[in-house]
């Protein structure tokens, strides 16, 4: 490891807006993640129930219900830290081009934060 370089480093990219989906997809991607199936090679529960979810029952309804929150993440020397802004990651999506249009950073940043119609956070 070679601090402040690449080189054996983690390197992340975030998505900028949230992807907004309808209920009955979030809902079928809980259903998938509580009763994931671990592959056949995995070398400790193969063929077996194996979540990274956090699968509780509500008390008051039998429901099942499914977490996938984690903790807030924090940055190591191991990591390259790189913001990158429309000219250093040009988007395919008119909406997002229309909103790096916007040259203003208080108003691109936190008054208009996402490439839909939004008043802030």
């Amino acid at each position: 490891f070679t601090p402040n370089t690449k080189g054996y480093s983690n390197h992340w990219r975030v998505l900028k807006d949230p992807i907004r989906i309808h209920k009955r997809q979030l809902e079928e991607m809980q259903r998938l993640i509580k009763e994931r199936i671990a592959p056949p090679t995995d070398p400790f529960k193969a063929c077996e129930a194996d979540t990274a979810a956090k699968i509780t029952t509500d008390p008051n309804t039998g429901e099942e219900q499914v977490s996938v929150a984690r903790p807030l993440q924090e940055t190591d020397v191991k990591h390259f830290k790189v913001f990158c802004e429309c000219q250093d990651w040009p988007s395919k999506w008119p909406e997002d081009r229309e909103w790096c249009r916007i040259r203003d950073p208080q108003e691109r940043y936190y008054n208009h934060p996402y490439n839909f119609d939004s008043d802030g956070f």
